[in-house]
């Protein structure tokens, strides 16, 4: 069902001059993390994520920082992220991707990459991950990413996902 999130966040959009001398190319910043909380708008197909579904969220999304995420389901985590600077593009075209431990979905996938294409603005935004089935309960290294389209990292924030007893809901 839940897989990656994204959300345009709101807030006031910050013009910036690109440093004096500096290449044209983006600059992406990673501006919080940690465990999220958002409301859900509605979802798209996305064939790369163990579920097949990304979830839309809109803004803003509150997050407690923290490097460290007990899965259960329901529990989400992210990054919240801008453009510092754009170019001559008021809009960056990016991928986010997320290595995680091995997922193996009940369609027989095994997967350790799940992605979906986005975009970096002036303005804030959100790309995470809500823990919606059993199957993508998988402790470890998880690692959400912010490439280009030819598939440079352009900011990553990585995370230790822990499993175990989870309090009924």
């Amino acid at each position: 069902m839940g897989t990656f999130r994204r959300a345009l966040l709101a807030g006031a959009i910050v013009l910036m001059a690109g440093p004096v001398g500096a290449a044209e190319e983006p600059v992406i910043e990673i501006v919080d993390w940690g465990l999220t909380a958002a409301k859900e708008v509605g979802s798209e197909v996305s064939p790369d994520t163990p579920t097949g579904i990304n979830r839309l969220v809109e803004g803003p999304v509150d997050v407690t920082r923290a490097n460290e995420i007990h899965a259960c389901i329901g529990t989400s985590f992210g990054i919240v992220y801008r453009a510092a600077y754009t170019g001559e593009a008021s809009v960056v075209p990016i991928k986010v991707v997320v290595d995680h431990p091995l997922i193996r979905t009940p369609d027989g996938r095994a997967m350790e990459h799940s992605s979906w294409p986005d975009s970096a603005i002036l303005a804030r935004r959100y790309a995470g991950w809500v823990f919606e089935e059993n199957f993508e309960l998988v402790p470890g290294r998880w690692k959400i990413s912010l490439r280009d389209l030819a598939g440079s990292e352009l900011a990553s924030k990585t995370f230790t996902v822990s499993t175990g007893s989870c309090p009924i809901s």
